[in-house]
């Protein structure tokens, strides 16, 4: 059977890696995956990590299944950290997954069952690893203008330009914040006219928010997912927690949908658990204990601007 098969491409973030692994040179720097490291060159884990690992030990009653959805406890907090309170909380679903590419796969593929073979416009250039995710979900792939080379901003205009000539049956995938790979971020008043554009048009914004927190803080890097979900009756937001949590082996993510009304929302969810049934079944374990969530451990360390200093859990 095999021998029909040809090699695959590798990732190329993770080639990058390999040769980084490879070089023997004392003055090398590490421009693969994007972790935290402190000065010498180690992702630590946080004192607040810690702690919490700790606690759930102690505490730990069992390890029967979570459920499809994850933990609803941590799901609740997500929503709180990303939308606060700006939607009726009987328009969005949430559901736990292994991290953002999770997020990612689970809402693509539900995409894919709205709307077969639909098209999602992604940003020239995007975080490599969704063009293969959207193209195994069935979705045709465009691209809109987005970064300036030479200016190392924005090329904001033709952004623009090319979301207005979107229509009801196309999805538009957004960087929340810190965008992946250029670094380059739309302002607020930019993020206010795409939230304008998508209104008018009907296009499905698709937000991508692996970031939260690393760039100027979570309420600033917040506010272009807040501002386009309160402008629009439906969207996707795929949450990972990897990275501002400093859990990048735990796979933290959740796939958030909003839909017009509670009825829609309930349909578009018993989709969304039906795809993740069928394929990891069940999110990995996260276990609550009521005085201590696991994921309070991000409100120090996220205060403001990011602070990787050993903190206390609230």
């Amino acid at each position: 059977m095999f021998e029909t098969l040809t090699k695959a491409a590798g990732d190329k973030i993770l080639a990058l890696m390999g040769e980084y692994a490879a070089d023997s040179r004392a003055d090398k720097v590490d421009l693969g995956v994007g972790v935290y490291k402190d000065e010498a060159g180690i992702t630590p884990i946080m004192s607040s990590v810690k702690k919490a690992e700790a606690r759930m030990l102690a505490d730990a009653k069992t390890k029967t299944y979570l459920g499809i959805a994850g933990n609803k406890a941590f799901g609740a907090a997500v929503l709180k950290l990303t939308l606060g309170d700006i939607v009726p909380s009987g328009r969005v679903r949430v559901a736990q997954a292994p991290g953002g590419t999770g997020s990612l796969w689970v809402l693509m593929q539900l995409v894919n069952r709205a709307r077969p073979g639909a098209t999602i416009h992604v940003s020239d250039p995007t975080w490599p690893n969704h063009m293969p995710i959207a193209e195994n979900a069935g979705l045709r792939i465009e691209k809109y203008p987005y970064f300036d080379s030479e200016t190392r901003g924005v090329k904001f205009e033709q952004m623009l330009g090319a979301l207005d000539k979107l229509g009801k049956n196309d999805v538009v995938l957004l960087h929340g914040c810190c965008h992946n790979p250029t670094g380059a971020n739309l302002t607020n008043a930019q993020w206010d006219q795409v939230a304008a554009s998508l209104a008018r048009t009907g296009a499905l914004p698709f937000i991508d928010l692996a970031y939260l927190g690393f760039g100027d803080g979570l309420d600033a890097d917040g506010y272009g997912t807040r501002k386009v979900v309160a402008s629009v009756p439906e969207a996707l937001i795929a949450f990972s927690g990897s990275k501002n949590f400093g859990l990048y082996r735990e796979r933290i993510g959740a796939a958030i949908l909003i839909a017009r009304d509670e009825a829609q929302a309930d349909i578009a969810q018993s989709q969304m658990l039906n795809i993740i049934r069928s394929s990891y079944s069940q999110p990995p374990i996260m276990v609550r204990k009521s005085s201590a969530p696991f994921w309070r451990m991000q409100s120090c360390a996220l205060s403001g601007k990011p602070n990787w200093k050993p903190c206390a859990i609230a």
